[in-house]
């Protein structure tokens, strides 16, 4: 296992000056020891090209994430180190050798679409977030001008039958936003926006030729390792899920949730919505079409 690559992971992770993060450190740094043929073999597969390692010199929460109950509750190494693996094997399947660069080497966003709200550009980037490893390895974030008003957590993995599928680890909104939604609500008919950001991951996921979109629940949500109180959801996951017309797996720490949202057609509507809706739809098809010709400058 290398022990200099390691060094330099934990000192990019922790500020060992604080006794806090130095203690952090240290644990880091036991639990890769303690599990030194698994972590050498996840620093193996990213020693493998030279893309990779650039990746890991500047994305280290890779193995951070291996030596952590993140993702989802009661993960395992083994589950963890598989989840990166995949993760990035599949992106090296999709992307070109630049937007992966622009990821994970050089902490840069892809833009998939814009438009504006109030003379500000409201649009939605791919980026990795270090400060939201925890619940995935990628990120979509729906940006107001240079304020982040929710981001998806997300990563990609085959799904429970084997299918190409998009899983993700949560859903989180900014505290400090409250007229700000209220305002993009009503400039996008009616269509909230929570929902709005779950209509960008759908075609993110149909633009990466995903088959599925999974979700954490609840009770599957990371942090419920936890016995923290301040660490729990703030909100409720599944509710959000049931009514972007997900079900529950057995395995209750899931959700599965179809790509294609379902549209009611004008016929379903009261006379007085159709216009309403109509400029909706309208909206939403021009995101849909962004996102595609945004991933085809990104996809090989």
């Amino acid at each position: 296992m290398d022990t200099e690559i390691l060094q330099h992971i934990g000192h990019s992770l922790y500020n060992t000056k604080r006794l806090k993060e130095w203690k952090r450190y240290v644990v880091f740094r036991s639990r890769c020891m303690l599990h030194s043929e698994q972590i050498g073999g996840l620093l193996d597969f990213f020693s493998a090209t030279p893309l990779r390692r650039d990746m890991l010199r500047h994305t280290t929460s890779f193995v951070e994430q291996a030596t952590r109950q993140f993702f989802y509750k009661n993960s395992t190494y083994d589950e963890r180190i598989r989840l990166v693996k995949g993760h990035v094997e599949f992106l090296e399947s999709k992307l070109t050798e630049d937007a992966l660069r622009r990821l994970y080497a050089d902490g840069e966003m892809l833009r998939l679409w814009e438009d504006s709200y109030e003379e500000k550009p409201l649009t939605l980037e791919l980026w990795f977030h270090a400060g939201q490893r925890k619940e995935g390895c990628l990120s979509l974030v729906l940006m107001w001008d240079k304020e982040a008003l929710y981001q998806i957590m997300f990563w990609l993995a085959p799904g429970k039958n084997g299918e190409p599928a998009l899983w993700i680890g949560a859903l989180q909104g900014t505290p400090n936003g409250s007229e700000v939604i209220k305002g993009l609500t009503k400039a996008f008919y009616g269509y909230r926006t929570k929902n709005l950001i779950f209509y960008g991951i759908r075609n993110v996921a149909a633009a990466l030729g995903c088959e599925s979109i999974y979700a954490v629940s609840n009770e599957g949500y990371y942090a419920m390792n936890h016995i923290r109180v301040d660490r729990k959801l703030k909100t409720s996951l599944d509710a959000f899920w049931q009514e972007c017309e997900g079900t529950q797996l057995d395995d209750k720490r899931f959700y599965k949730i179809p790509i294609p949202e379902y549209r009611k057609s004008m016929e379903e509507l009261k006379p007085s919505k159709r216009a309403q809706h109509r400029r909706r739809f309208a909206k939403m098809d021009e995101m849909k079409d962004a996102v595609a010709a945004s991933f085809a400058k990104y996809l090989k």
